[in-house]
């Protein structure tokens, strides 16, 4: 969107406005979350574990992992606050469980889902698409890795389209 100005001159409009809470804690806090959100999990699944379930599944959903997503993955785990609240020796830890559960519950994927907060779905579909996508394309079974996932996370299908379509964008070039 442009106005013009008394020149003639076009001055866009504004499109965006800064971000309203500049105080957010670098770390992530579950307790400050469930405090502030009601959130209460649906699974014994924790929010860290769930994360890093949905991530490691969505970089092995076609079976391989190439550099590209490795990666992204190494980028997501400096810049995300839920994997920088944790340590390396936790993280460790997170990971085991996390394999553990996988090879003792058929259904672990969907609880890893339902263990997210409604305000976190988007953001780890988005995480997953960004990873899947950082090789360039989206292959049949990384595809049908999202369509299960935007299904357990209950996100609209319209939500998780718009989503994927402008990560696809990012990744193009």
């Amino acid at each position: 969107m442009t106005a013009r100005d008394e020149t003639g001159a076009r001055d866009p409009l504004p499109v965006f406005e800064p971000a309203a809470d500049r105080s957010v804690h670098p770390t992530f806090d579950v307790r400050e979350l469930a405090q502030r959100t009601g959130y209460r999990p649906a699974t014994d699944w924790t929010i860290p574990e769930a994360f890093l379930c949905l991530i490691l599944l969505a970089a092995a959903a076609d079976g391989f992992v190439p550099p590209e997503e490795h990666m992204e993955i190494r980028a997501l785990a400096r810049r995300s606050r839920v994997l920088k609240s944790v340590d390396l020796p936790h993280l460790a830890q997170l990971n085991r469980i996390v394999s553990e559960r996988l090879k003792h519950r058929p259904e672990g994927l969907r609880e890893a889902c339902e263990a997210l907060p409604a305000d976190m779905r988007p953001s780890i579909l988005a995480h997953c698409a960004d990873i899947l996508l950082a090789d360039g394309g989206l292959a049949p079974a990384e595809a049908e890795f999202l369509n299960r996932i935007t299904a357990y996370l209950g996100l609209r299908d319209e939500d998780a389209r718009s989503i994927v379509e402008v990560l696809m964008v990012k990744n193009r070039y």
